[in-house]
């Protein structure tokens, strides 16, 4: 009797901890909205002339391949203007939304100026990138159309120079479209 009484409190306490569980879905699960691609700038950025635009593409749930373009004074001295291409992996299987990292490779042209105390110099050059980065997508909204993305990491300058720039951070705050 015990036994039977057990058996069937077991029951209804699986049974009423099932139907909650399945009532968690969202109608249409909005978060299950596939979107394969995102444009994206940084307008804050406008302010401080520091100009950024990247356009996402997924591959895949777990992968997407970005180009992104940026300018920008770096402390007054140095102009940096920037073109990369992006691969990125989404652990979560949901391509341009939520985190990733990624690898990227590009190109970049610098402007410095070189002061000695007595005459400034100016000296251009080109150098190919490889980087790292780390970055998270929001997309909100109804529709799940307005993207948020924030991210940081590096890249390396791969020139044949003793002196200016090796390294350069790489910093993503930006909002655009999800299509």
């Amino acid at each position: 009797m015990k036994l039977s009484r057990l058996a069937l409190i077991g029951a209804v306490s699986a049974a009423a901890a099932a139907s909650p569980l399945s009532a968690q879905s969202v109608d249409g699960d909005r978060a299950g909205i596939a979107r394969k691609n995102l444009i994206s700038s940084n307008p804050i950025g406008l302010l401080f002339e520091w100009y950024q635009a990247e356009f996402e593409h997924a591959l895949s749930p777990t992968v997407s391949v970005a180009v992104a373009g940026t300018s920008f004074d770096f402390f007054d001295d140095e102009n940096v203007a920037s073109v990369d291409a992006i691969v990125r992996y989404y652990p979560s299987a949901r391509a341009i939304r939520g985190f990733s990292i990624g690898a990227s490779g590009g190109f970049v042209g610098v402007e410095e100026d070189f002061c000695d105390g007595f005459s400034c110099t100016r000296d251009d050059y080109t150098a190919f990138t490889i980087g790292v980065r780390g970055d998270y997508v929001w997309l909100l909204g109804r529709d799940q159309n307005l993207a948020v993305a924030a991210g940081i990491g590096a890249k390396r300058l791969l020139a044949d120079r003793v002196d200016g720039i090796e390294g350069l951070p790489v910093a993503r705050l930006s909002i655009g479209y999800a299509f």
